[in-house]
């Protein structure tokens, strides 16, 4: 009997010692798969790794010109090279000088934009009525000496001389305006020869632009513009000021195509002696984008200029 149950406590612990043994060979088995496993790289979980960094993207410039450099330019006052440039905020002047002839001398200067290059559009458009201004002067002078080009570096002999330089009105991400005037004293001359030149770029389009660009096709701001000169000038001048027979305030673009921008006003700038006597010099006419209400094209390059003044 004793012998019997010894045998079924024997038994039983030989099977309770059987379920161990599988138990933890079993377990064996799967930490040596799974070392195994890690080994091969399957089902590896890779080590913490540090979150990528990301560059901000650098904010793009608030301005529409073009992006570019400035080229230094050689030459000297006596060659008529181009002096290099000194900076005015978005804005720097540069000049040119020179002699023709021994005979005459000439010194300019003119705007041009920081950030685009010397051959830019938009900086060529700004040089060119001074560029004009100097190839007429120097073809005068040469007509008058008969000395072929006439350009040197020598000295002055005479007094002709030409001088000039362009005002900046409006610089805006859309339009920059400028205004130039330019004066000839002509040796044993009586008087001096004024005159007066405009440009208008559109920076968007790198586009010159002329006065009736800025209106609403078929409208008659031509003779809104015109009516509305002409009283400003009598208020400045008085109706005796102006030529009796109205010359030079008709109704034709072509006495309205100097001008410059603000953002209050339109300014109409005149020769000396298109409008009046030469005693009024020459002289200009402001006209404000509110008075031009319902003409200036909303969507073309001024209409932001005339909406913030209506």
């Amino acid at each position: 009997m004793v012998d019997a149950m010894t045998c079924g406590r024997v038994r039983m612990w030989t099977g309770v010692l059987a379920v161990l043994m599988g138990t933890l060979l079993l377990v064996g088995c799967a930490a040596a798969d799974g070392r195994e496993m890690v080994a091969n790289g399957i089902g590896h979980t890779p080590e913490p790794t540090e979150a990528p960094v990301v560059e901000e993207p650098e904010p793009e410039p608030t301005s529409s010109l073009p992006e570019g450099t400035i080229l230094e330019s050689g030459g000297s006052a006596n060659d008529g090279g181009f002096a290099s440039g000194a900076a005015h905020g978005s804005v720097y002047v540069d000049s040119m000088a020179g002699t023709v002839g021994g005979a005459g001398s000439y010194n300019l200067s003119y705007p041009q934009l920081d950030g685009l290059e010397l051959d830019h559009p938009v900086n060529v458009a700004l040089r060119r009525p001074t560029e004009a201004m100097r190839a007429e002067f120097v073809a005068a002078m040469s007509e008058r000496s008969g000395e072929g080009s006439g350009e040197d570096s020598g000295e002055v002999i005479g007094g002709d001389s030409l001088r000039g330089s362009g005002k900046v009105y409006l610089l805006d991400d859309r339009l920059v305006s400028v205004v130039y005037e330019f004066r000839i004293e002509w040796s044993g001359a009586a008087g001096v020869d004024d005159r007066v030149d405009s440009v208008l770029v559109d920076l968007q389009m790198g586009d010159e632009l002329g006065l009736e660009d800025l209106f609403v096709p078929g409208s008659p701001w031509l003779e809104t513009v015109g009516f509305f000169a002409r009283q400003d000038l009598v208020d400045g001048l008085g109706d005796m000021g102006l030529w009796p027979d109205g010359r030079g305030l008709e109704s034709e673009a072509s006495n309205y195509s100097v001008f410059g921008l603000t953002v209050a006003e339109l300014v109409v700038r005149f020769g000396r002696y298109q409008v009046a006597p030469g005693a009024a010099g020459m002289p200009d006419a402001t006209v404000r984008w509110a008075s031009l209400a319902g003409l200036v094209d909303p969507d073309g390059p001024a209409g932001h200029l005339a909406a913030s003044a209506g």
